[in-house]
């Protein structure tokens, strides 16, 4: 009997005002308990600082002052979006963590070259050291004049020297070729021995000539220059003209040298091929004169001007006889004006 009795004991359930099953005696029937074992979480209680919810209305420690921030981990820095009052669990005073899973994220964290934002200011590796070049095309050389210090992204690199970055044939790693272009950016162009002339540069390393020893007419010595990129010299100016025609002179004594003048569209009309303006011309005494038509063709018109005909004077000559050299200059945007 007695045995019946604590039998009956054990399993009874505490049971509320109402009558209702109230394990923790709180008042609080279980069903309406968010926590039916815990006589301090109720409907109704007061509300505590620390991180859990007391009168089970599903909120956390609302209704108190918020004066801090939850720190998940550990950094100091808190979610801004996760308010908490001073007790709670992980409470900080400090806000501004963009990944509080993370302690090496937080405002004032340094911002390295790792597509990250460490610092939470909403910028990338702003902090980054390395010295980066813009790479406009993509061939591994940046132009010297974009150096900034960064981190590498797309379009950018850590190499620099590439002195034309629009184009990617162009650039230290390249070979350099006879087309008036300083393809290997080491300073001059057609240098090296590249091209089928002799090649001279004036007024600088980047504008190049060639002086070309092949016996051939007008037409076709102007061809030869085409075929690189050139055409037969256009003087611009006096300084000009007098560089290339005391360049002529150190030759041996003979040849005489096509260069791209002519009046062969209207005769006495004398122009530049490319139609330059005329502003420098050093003819020899008597020239152009029409004096030797006949001799190599059947005219007697000259309407091809050559250098070295009287010292290093010009001459007028059938565009159509052959004479040993030609003047071809680089038609380049680095043209001497």
């Amino acid at each position: 009997m007695l045995l019946v009795l604590l039998s009956a004991c054990v399993g009874a359930t505490k049971e509320s005002a109402e009558g209702a099953a109230d394990d923790d005696d709180d008042g609080a029937p279980n069903e309406n308990d968010c926590a039916p074992r815990d006589p301090s979480i109720r409907p109704g209680a007061d509300e505590l600082c620390d991180g859990r919810d007391q009168d089970c209305d599903g909120q956390v420690d609302e209704g108190l002052e918020q004066p801090g921030f939850v720190d998940e981990d550990g950094d100091t820095y808190g979610d801004d979006a996760r308010p908490a009052c001073d007790g709670s669990p992980g409470f900080v005073s400090l806000s501004g963590d963009c990944d509080d899973e993370d302690a090496a994220i937080h405002p004032g964290a340094s911002d390295g070259c790792d597509s990250i934002d460490n610092d939470c200011d909403g910028e990338l590796d702003e902090d980054g050291t390395t010295t980066i070049y813009l790479d406009f095309d993509g061939d591994g050389y940046g132009d010297d004049a974009t150096m900034k210090p960064g981190c590498v992204i797309p379009g950018w690199t850590t190499v620099a020297g590439d002195c034309d970055d629009y184009s990617v044939d162009v650039s230290p790693l390249a070979a350099e070729e006879c087309d008036t272009i300083d393809n290997d950016c080491d300073g001059s162009a057609d240098n090296g021995g590249v091209c089928p002339c002799d090649v001279a540069w004036w007024p600088d390393t980047q504008h190049a000539y060639m002086f070309c020893t092949a016996t051939s007419d007008w037409q076709t010595a102007d061809d030869l220059c085409a075929t690189y990129g050139y055409r037969l010299v256009t003087f611009d100016s006096a300084p000009e003209g007098e560089w290339v025609e005391a360049s002529v002179l150190t030759y041996p004594s003979g040849p005489s040298w096509w260069i791209g003048f002519s009046d062969a569209a209207s005769e006495g009309s004398w122009g530049w091929s490319d139609g330059s303006p005329v502003t420098y011309t050093n003819w020899s005494d008597g020239e152009p004169n029409n004096g030797h038509g006949g001799e190599c063709v059947a005219t007697t018109e000259e309407d091809c001007a050559m250098i070295k005909w009287s010292g290093s004077a010009w001459n007028d000559y059938p565009c159509a006889c052959l004479t040993e050299s030609a003047v071809c200059e680089a038609q380049s945007e680095l043209r001497p004006d």
